[in-house]
């Protein structure tokens, strides 16, 4: 009697074929490669690997599902889904974003600090002229938000001889980061900071954090950077900020609403820089890794690795 067919994995992300065609190269199987959700008819798969909106858009479709893994960081949007299925699993990616997060944050002081885009407007005038920069070594950098990214940046900046204080839920210590103070204790926390990055997820604790009167026990000049959620920010907070020049920039890569609306205020901001959620896209390959491991876990009845805990948020 032949065997029955394996089911095939639902994959179901804008670039599923990217990611199936990873999948394929380390372990060949029967995986559906669905793009958008509403290319999905009636479903009986019971993984999924997709990303948290499409996965919400596509639920109704999708009776049998039991676990859920997500191509993003985020899994904000699905929590409402693991309320209504007791049943359902949803596991997060993690420990594949913080060199990528890196490149990003010190590639944004770098060029701040080092005057780039200023030399950049001098060559398309011919100009040679020196101008003054800030080094960004002995300064204070606070990182709210130290799980695996957290940790990463804060290993990261202290390579480049900042200081670095971290700011967590629990305050509790954490190796390599030389002071962590819990969220209640933010503004004590961030007191004279000269950089301020923000890695928090989106959860009712961490929704408008970082307030005009955060902004203000700043040091003066000191720059903003949100790789975290854009909910964690007060936006008109920012703009004021910038504005009176208590910030010397903002770098803001993440958003309340995606993609940020025409004629938003932060489009013409001065020294605000806005990127469309770039820091840390996720390589098909490292997801790739991520879910088969998983995958082998799964099927081995073994506990699943990053999973949501509906209660925290992430």
């Amino acid at each position: 009697m032949p065997s029955a067919k394996p089911e095939p994995i639902l994959v179901l992300d804008a670039d599923a074929a990217d990611i199936v065609a990873e999948l394929q190269a380390r372990r060949p199987g029967s995986y559906l490669l669905v793009s958008r959700p509403e290319q999905l008819g009636s479903c009986d798969a019971t993984i999924c690997l997709g990303s948290p909106g499409h996965v919400v858009a596509a639920a109704a479709k999708l009776p049998s599902l039991r676990w859920v893994q997500s191509t993003w960081a985020g899994t904000a949007p699905l929590l409402p889904l693991i309320g209504e299925r007791p049943e359902l699993t949803v596991t997060g990616v993690k420990g594949i974003f913080g060199p990528l997060m890196a490149e990003y944050v010190f590639g944004w002081i770098a060029a701040l600090e080092r005057r780039l885009f200023d030399y950049r407007d001098q060559q398309g005038e011919g100009l040679w002229r020196q101008l003054p920069e800030r080094p960004s070594a002995h300064r204070h950098m606070v990182v709210v938000g130290v799980g695996s990214i957290g940790r990463h940046l804060a290993g990261v900046a202290s390579a480049f001889g900042l200081t670095v204080t971290g700011v967590s839920r629990s305050g509790e210590p954490v190796a390599g980061i030389e002071r962590v103070f819990a969220v209640s204790a933010l503004r004590a926390a961030v007191a004279g900071a000269d950089y301020l990055v923000s890695v928090v997820p989106d959860t009712p604790e961490t929704r408008d954090l970082i307030d005009a009167e955060v902004l203000a026990a700043l040091a003066p000049g000191a720059v903003l950077i949100n790789v975290g959620r854009g909910t964690a920010v007060v936006d008109a907070d920012v703009i004021r900020a910038l504005e009176a020049g208590r910030l010397a920039a903002a770098v803001l890569d993440v958003f309340r609403e995606e993609p940020l609306p025409p004629g938003h205020p932060f489009w013409t901001t001065p020294n605000l820089y806005v990127t469309p959620h770039v820091a840390a896209v996720t390589p098909a390959s490292a997801l790739a890794e991520l879910f088969l491991d998983n995958l082998a876990r799964y099927e081995a009845g073994q506990p699943l690795a990053h999973r949501v805990d509906a209660e925290r948020g992430y």
